[in-house]
């Protein structure tokens, strides 16, 4: 964290009054995962495209594949949020990455290809084509026309729909709750999981996350059992957007 991010979060711990400990601990607190982490050879990308290295214009690399066997590779900030954020719906069953390759007639009159950015297949069997790209470039590189030729010529042989994936879908907010429910489902303690549920249990309205933890002698574990109860739904946040200690939760639908 930055000094200056350091400093406005303390600020905003004091304004919420919550009251964060900075004493060092004797012993140093380790995850407890019921389901010990498995550690496998990687397998490569199903994708039909590796992006090159390094760019001077976006980012370049690879992160875990929905099942954790594989590596997915991405080009740009949106696509590595977009993984972490489609990896972390549980609506979301089978994510490929690069894939599909798809042919469509040009402008110009002639065949041209194009790779989606993401393929996925929901739990209700629907299936999608995502293409990701900035927003302030969406028409001017051309994509929309490109999605909308391959949409006319058909696409019932790989997926239902076609999607454009932006900044609007793949922000910071919704990348930060990804990345912790995804840290925490690999670090998911059954006995914590079932005292926190049993806790929000008797909740008649909201509550803050905050308050969730200080009840526990170990906030660490009480932290990864509140974000499982939020992956599954059994806790929401009142408003949308990042999900902080002050943020308010109530009981899911």
């Amino acid at each position: 964290m930055r000094h200056e991010h350091f400093i406005k979060q303390h600020m905003l711990n004091i304004r919420n009054g919550i009251k964060v400990s900075f004493t060092v601990p004797t012993e140093t607190t380790y995850h407890k995962p019921t389901v010990p982490p498995r550690y496998t050879p990687v397998l490569q990308s199903r994708g039909n495209r590796k992006p090159s290295v390094k760019s001077p214009f976006n980012w370049r690399g690879a992160q875990p594949s929905l099942d954790g066997e594989r590596v997915m590779h991405f080009e740009s900030s949106i696509e590595l949020k977009a993984g972490r954020i489609l990896r972390a719906d549980r609506n979301v069953v089978e994510l490929r990455e690069q894939w599909p390759t798809v042919k469509y007639l040009g402008a110009d009159g002639k065949m041209h290809k194009h790779t989606f950015d993401f393929w996925l297949r929901l739990k209700c069997g629907k299936r999608i084509s995502v293409a990701a790209k900035p927003k302030d470039i969406v028409v001017s590189s051309g994509l929309l026309d490109i999605l909308r030729r391959i949409y006319r010529m058909g696409v019932a042989d790989y997926a239902d729909s076609i999607s454009l994936v932006t900044e609007a879908f793949a922000n910071a907010a919704a990348n930060a709750n990804a990345e912790w429910i995804l840290l925490s489902r690999r670090n998911r303690n059954e006995e914590e999981y079932q005292a926190a549920r049993e806790f929000v249990a008797g909740m008649s309205g909201p509550m803050r996350f905050w308050d969730m933890l200080i009840v526990t002698p170990l906030v660490a574990y009480r932290r990864t059992a509140i974000w499982n109860l939020i992956d599954e739904g059994v806790l929401q946040p009142v408003e949308a957007g990042r999900i902080t200690d002050a943020s308010l939760l109530v009981k899911g639908n």
